[in-house]
């Protein structure tokens, strides 16, 4: 009888254990964040020392691809890991985001996350900061696709972006405002014209058939044709109202927010989380996801006129601000050596807006050109002493979609058998193992148009990128010159496909300055051959979905519109930020 219950007794200190020793998940997500933009990846005039501990106590991944060069379709690669093209969230022949809250898209319910794997393993989990992947679906209380309902049992943050519209006084740095204001008239206008264009040609039509055109039928069409222009346009024109929400689970907080006080209010809720979480000795997932350094660049006021560049260097020394202020916490709480730390951004730099778009290195091309590495090869760290060396750097290719896999080994979890995944688990080459990257091959997006593949061979130490399609930058610069919006995916917008594609080995000419030819590598044929061959399979693995961005689900709905205080829709959060301390 003793040794049963000694035996039971075991038992039960092995699963309490087993339970404490489970380790805890942080990410930490900056927005447009280049990858020149960060101290311990070679900038020297924007202050990110919190950053760059990061990488000093951990690894810093120097290949680190994002599978999309937007907001909404990258992050949702991230938190799924796959490629939007195989669930709707990858666009058409343009790299379309979530823009309007009153729109029904976003990211299907069909979909599993890391944070409701780790949820469904007793994880406590949170997102605190930007969403951007839809909200309702058929009425305004639904939140079909609220990150409650993937896997996060608490959101303090913002379901869209913040965007150049939030900016209540439109003159943030870079002429965002001006940028705002271009999108707002030529969508107005395609509106317009297409009413004008209809009403024309129903009235020809009216002259020619009078005798057989019923009226009803005419004035029917104006009524519904009218109203959509109208609403389009109020949306465009009042996006600060409708689009800039703050939310505390499912309450509307704030409408419309202050971008400048966001950072300090995220991090104070970030810092209660933790702390919450230690008082009670729960394992937890968060996700602190940063509006930095996207516009509009509204710092707060203590880092106002701080950097040497301007409101974006101030944006960028603010969030690492948070970040240090974050990691202090987790050393006050004893949590440092189990605790996985991850710090991304979502897509590169927008440098077609000037100094207020950031710097993507040594690297061509920038934020929307999926095909490009200043377009998603990402500043990219992890920490987690208890596993990962300090001073551990990663140059194999790696990818954002690998998080799902690599959380997955660590709860040791089995992965969804019911689709395609396409990141691999990267704890090896986090642990310093010496090993070619798991992926033999990544696919490289522009909306749903494919525009560049890497290979990367198992034998040797070479890592080699076709790009099946080239960027109209401006002459002298790898980016779109003053293209505002960017560059799209597709022919019309400039874009052109080459054939056959231009190759070069990303390992020993990163800035694929030097490409590669039948002269100057004897199996430039044979690497070209696998490469296709690669394209096909991969092409026979993707099926038919519905278009989250189609144009029915693109644009907003009124009936769609989150709202407090009817019909104002105007609120405000009071928090008290004294318990900050905010240094620099």
């Amino acid at each position: 009888m003793a040794g049963v219950l000694w035996l039971v007794f075991l038992s039960v200190v092995l699963q309490v254990s087993r339970a404490d020793d489970r380790p805890n998940f942080v990410f930490l997500v900056a927005d447009d964040l280049g990858i020149g933009d960060v101290g311990c990846f070679g900038n020297d005039t924007i202050r990110t020392p919190n950053i760059d501990n990061i990488a000093a106590k951990g690894a810093k991944l120097t290949q680190h691809l994002a599978a999309a060069a937007v907001c909404t379709p990258s992050r949702s690669a991230f938190l799924t890991g796959r490629l939007p093209v195989r669930f709707g969230m990858a666009g058409t022949d343009r790299p379309l985001a979530y823009v309007f809250l009153a729109a029904p898209s976003g990211l299907p319910r069909s979909e599993v996350t890391f944070p409701q794997m780790a949820k469904d393993h007793g994880y406590q989990t949170a997102l605190i900061g930007k969403w951007h992947l839809g909200l309702n679906c058929k009425w305004v209380g639904d939140h079909c696709h609220h990150p409650n309902k993937f896997g996060f049992d608490y959101f303090y943050g913002f379901p869209g972006t913040n965007a150049p519209e939030c900016d209540p006084d439109d003159v943030s740095e870079g002429g965002t405002g001006v940028t705002a204001k271009f999108v707002t008239n030529v969508f107005y206008t395609l509106f317009y014209v297409w009413e004008i264009a209809v009403s024309v040609f129903l009235g020809l039509l009216a002259l020619k058939y009078f005798q057989y055109i019923q009226w009803k039928t005419v004035i029917v069409l104006s009524v519904i044709g009218w109203p959509a222009v109208i609403c389009t346009y109020v949306y465009w024109a009042n996006g600060r109202v409708f689009n800039c929400v703050m939310m505390r689970d499912d309450d509307v907080i704030e409408q419309p927010y202050d971008v400048s006080t966001l950072t300090p209010r995220m991090t104070l809720d970030a810092v209660k989380f933790l702390e919450e979480r230690k008082e009670k000795k729960e394992p937890f997932l968060i996700e602190v996801s940063y509006w930095n350094p996207h516009t509009a660049l509204l710092p707060y006021k203590e880092f106002r006129g701080k950097s040497r560049h301007g409101l974006y260097g101030d944006a960028v020394e603010e969030m690492d601000w948070s970040i240090g202020v974050v990691m202090a916490t987790l050393d006050r709480l004893g949590l440092t050596n189990n605790t996985f730390v991850y710090f991304t951004s979502d897509n590169g730099a927008h440098m077609e807006i000037g100094d207020a778009g950031g710097w993507n290195g040594m690297y061509k091309g920038s934020k929307g050109q999926g095909g490009s590495e200043g377009g998603i090869r990402m500043p990219t760290l992890v920490q987690w002493p208890r596993k990962i060396k300090a001073g551990t750097v990663v140059t194999e290719a790696t990818s954002q979609m690998d998080i799902f896999p690599t959380v997955a080994d660590i709860l040791q979890a089995p992965l969804p058998q019911d689709r395609v995944m396409d990141g691999r688990n990267i704890l090896p080459l986090l642990g310093g193992a010496k090993q070619p990257s798991p992926h033999d091959f990544m696919f490289h997006y522009c909306g749903n148009v494919l525009h560049a593949v890497r290979y990367r061979p198992k034998k040797g130490n070479v890592t080699w990128k076709a790009h099946l399609a080239s960027y109209p930058w401006a002459p002298g610069t790898t980016h779109c010159g003053d293209q505002r919006l960017g560059c799209f995916c597709d022919v019309q917008f400039g874009v052109t496909f080459n054939d056959p594609p231009l190759l070069y080995d990303v390992t020993n000419d990163p800035t694929e300055d030097r490409p590669i030819s039948a002269d100057s590598y004897p199996k430039y044929r044979e690497v070209l051959d696998v490469i296709k061959k690669a394209v096909e399979e991969h092409k026979q693995s993707l099926t038919q979905v519905d278009n989250q961005f189609s144009m029915p689900l693109f644009f907003p709905r009124p009936w769609l519109q989150t709202c407090c205080n009817f019909p104002s829709c105007d609120c405000r959060e009071e928090v008290d930020l004294s318990s900050l301390e905010i240094q620099m």
